[in-house]
């Protein structure tokens, strides 16, 4: 595959999340699924092996049924919504809970081939299908070329503001992005600090956001603020506070 392209709701992209890095490119294989054949009406969708293992980077590893089974697992996990407007329902939960999907099997096909039965809830599916309010990114060659789960997280969340100069994130919203507990080992402003510095440099190595950086000042540090610079040609900003309701609005934690 040269080239492969999803637009992801902004709700998944923004969202807070503690997946794995296989995790994260289950999700956008059972997206780009989803996307590319329309099957929103099947209540699951079969995905060959070889699909999977393409879209997850994972040609080259012998042992990627095992992985392939502890990222669908993962997805399988509850996902924690607060103050979520059910779209359907058309009622704000205070708090809400449910799983990107619902059940998968492995079986044969009729012509041989290995696949993946997954169905994915009804909600989820819901979501992906709304206009606009969404992202384009591109699983292959970006996505799946970072090496952790923080550069892609982060690539996708800096991807959907792409439009502006630079944005300003607070050090507690940071880790919330990210998924880092209070007692994580990047609590504290400098080991985060770090690193952002070597995601944000492997975001610029190796996708077309080559001009991201991370912008460090002593006022910058005293508020527990950081700058990244997406666009150098833009002087939009993305302030704080809109960086903070665009991780609220909808997915607040995995």
């Amino acid at each position: 595959m040269k080239k492969v392209s999803i637009h992801k709701r902004n709700e998944f992209v923004r969202g807070a999340d503690g997946y794995s890095l296989l995790a994260k490119r289950a999700m956008n294989a059972i997206y780009w699924a989803y996307q590319k054949h329309g099957l929103y009406s099947h209540s699951s969708i079969p995905i060959s092996f070889s699909t999977l293992r393409q879209l997850m980077h994972l040609e080259t590893t012998n042992a990627y049924v095992d992985l392939l089974k502890e990222a669908l697992l993962e997805l399988k996990r509850p996902i924690e919504l607060n103050n979520f407007y059910h779209p359907v329902m058309e009622v704000t939960y205070r708090w809400y809970a449910t799983s990107f999907i619902n059940d998968v099997g492995f079986r044969k096909s009729d012509n041989g081939d290995w696949v993946a039965d997954i169905e994915v809830p009804n909600l989820i599916k819901y979501i992906m299908q709304q206009p606009g309010n969404f992202t384009m990114l591109e699983l292959v060659p970006y996505l799946n070329r970072f090496r952790t789960k923080y550069a892609m997280k982060l690539y996708e969340y800096l991807k959907s503001f792409s439009g502006y100069g630079y944005l300003e994130v607070s050090q507690a919203h940071m880790m919330r992005l990210l998924g880092l507990s209070e007692t994580s080992k990047y609590r504290y402003m400098s080991d985060l600090t770090s690193l952002l510095d070597r995601q944000l440099a492997e975001i610029a190595s190796k996708s077309d956001l080559s001009g991201v950086r991370l912008v460090k000042s002593k006022s910058l540090r005293r508020s527990r603020l950081f700058r990244i610079v997406l666009n150098p040609s833009s002087s939009r900003k993305v302030a704080q506070k809109d960086a903070q309701e665009a991780l609220e609005g909808i997915i607040n934690r995995f």
